[in-house]
């Protein structure tokens, strides 16, 4: 009977100890858990944060690419309206209006072989597409003016192409073979004038009688009303797109 009680006992004792193990166990297995999730909390908000540096670096960079942009698109816009209302008088004499300014003359014949093209500072945008970083913007409404700059970028490029291809078959050809540029070259500078380098109405007659030179004039004039169009569309967006900048950095 003495023996059977000190079974039970023992037996008791074993139990009591298995469970005390068991609890132990648990607890660890609990603690590790919770060790678990709060690293990977931490690392979470670790990413979140390196995240939201990575963003605000690139909106930072995307503005002053912009802000380069639009003072490029500002000069641009200028000469293209200079040189379209240029180009205009020319038209209009070489189609029998009397010559009444040879400084003039001279100036816009000499301006029509002169080409600016804007070229965006889209460095930023072209790593964050190449990187495959988009995703670290977070505002929408930023990455839609930003695919749509690149549209008009696109646009812009097609521009230049084709007024290259009409500047080197109608207006440098025809100018090289019937105008003296080096004599027109003071006068465009602004260092003489039409009459001191003895520059005539007759130094522009044959220029003038070039149908190729006048279709040149006509399409110059109308790659730069439709280049201004589209640089100050871009100029638009792009001021658009610096204030949602503004907004989404101050938040």
């Amino acid at each position: 009977m003495i023996k059977f009680f000190r079974k039970i006992r023992q037996k008791l004792i074993n139990e009591n100890r298995f469970s005390k193990y068991l609890l132990y166990a648990i607890g660890e297995i609990i603690l590790v858990v919770i060790g678990i999730l709060i690293a990977l909390q931490i690392n979470n908000s670790n990413n979140k944060r390196l995240d939201a540096e990575r963003e605000f670096k690139y909106l930072s960079n995307i503005k002053l690419d912009l802000t380069k942009d639009i003072e490029s698109l500002e000069y641009n816009i200028d000469f293209r309206q200079k040189k379209a209302r240029g180009n205009e008088r020319l038209i209009n004499q070489i189609n029998g209006q009397p010559i009444q300014d040879l400084n003039e003359t001279t100036y816009n014949v000499v301006n029509t072989l002169y080409q600016e093209r804007f070229q965006p500072s889209n460095v930023t945008y072209n790593d964050l597409v190449s990187s495959g970083n988009m995703n670290l913007i977070s505002n929408d409404s930023i990455k839609i003016y930003l695919f749509e700059l690149s549209l008009l970028y696109q646009q812009n490029i097609f521009n230049i192409e084709h007024e290259t291809a009409e500047y080197d078959e109608n207006i440098s050809k025809p100018i090289f073979r019937l105008a003296d540029i080096e004599r027109m070259k003071p006068v465009f500078l602004g260092e003489k004038t039409a009459q001191q380098v003895n520059i005539s109405e007759e130094d522009f007659k044959a220029l003038f009688e070039s149908l190729e030179y006048k279709n040149g004039c006509v399409v110059s004039k109308w790659t730069s009303e439709g280049m201004i169009e589209l640089y100050q569309s871009i100029k638009g967006k792009s001021e658009n797109l610096i204030a949602l900048i503004d907004r989404e950095i101050k938040k």
